[in-house]
């Protein structure tokens, strides 16, 4: 009966050793399929789920309900090419003012406005185009506004006109411009250096139009490079070709 005992004694240990072995190797298991399999599957899933909601919300946004009315053939804003034409002109100059790390880019147009007390018209030029990197680098005083004489500019204006472009730095040049106004506003309004383009149209001949004038109020950048000179060309071309016949800020007897 002892014997018999300890037999039974032997087999309930090993039993319940096999009962412990296999239930760890369950546990096991289990773990490795759920790292190997329910993981991802659980991750495939939501990420579909997000999918399809996201996608079916961003095609409800991206679609607006389709025009059913007619377009009125007499509308001004639908006929008027000079919208296109100046929305162009303002992305060009927005696209040169991060080109070539600017802060300011301006166009002046020249026209002839106003009489002195002979009867003659004065040229005077005026800001019609201005893209700016930050709000408070927009220009305020008396440059903005469409009666600043171009005779302010003095030979700065006659360099930019015999050379096509000339690169003023405040610090540099103040010796030369320090008398001049136009040099004066630019001191004043904070900036470092002031890039100058002419603006022409026509093709056997030609006529000077207005300035592209690109100013750098953060940093004083001594000269501009190959690349930025290339980029500064291109935008000249086709800055001039479309202010050609265009008549924003231009009074009613323009040059």
């Amino acid at each position: 009966m002892k014997p018999l005992k300890q037999y039974y004694n032997h087999a309930v240990v090993a039993v319940s050793s096999g009962v412990y072995w296999i239930g760890d190797y369950i546990a096991e298991g289990w773990s490795i399929a759920r790292e190997l399999f329910l993981a991802p599957i659980g991750g495939l899933i939501v990420h579909h789920i997000y999918n399809k909601f996201y996608n079916n919300k961003k095609e409800i946004i991206s679609q607006p309900e389709p025009e059913t009315r007619r377009k009125e053939l007499g509308d001004p804003i639908t006929l008027n090419e000079q919208l296109e034409k100046q929305a162009r002109i303002q992305a060009l100059i927005e696209r040169l003012l991060e080109g070539i790390n600017a802060d300011r880019v301006i166009i002046h147009k020249f026209h002839n406005g106003g009489k002195f007390y002979t009867e003659k018209s004065t040229q005077k030029m005026a800001v019609v185009y201005q893209a700016s990197r930050y709000k408070y680098f927009k220009l305020d005083n008396e440059i903005n506004g469409g009666e600043f004489n171009l005779e302010k500019m003095g030979s700065i204006l006659k360099k930019v006109v015999d050379k096509r472009y000339l690169h003023l730095t405040i610090d540099k040049d103040k010796d030369i411009y320090k008398y001049t106004p136009y040099f004066q506003y630019l001191e004043e309004d904070g900036v470092e250096s002031n890039h100058l383009r002419i603006l022409r149209s026509g093709r056997d001949t030609y006529r000077n139009i207005g300035l592209l004038s690109i100013h750098f109020i953060k940093h004083k950048k001594r000269s501009i490079n190959e690349r930025e000179i290339m980029l500064v060309d291109k935008t000249v071309r086709e800055i001039q070709q479309l202010l050609v016949n265009d008549h924003k800020g231009y009074p009613k007897n323009h040059i």
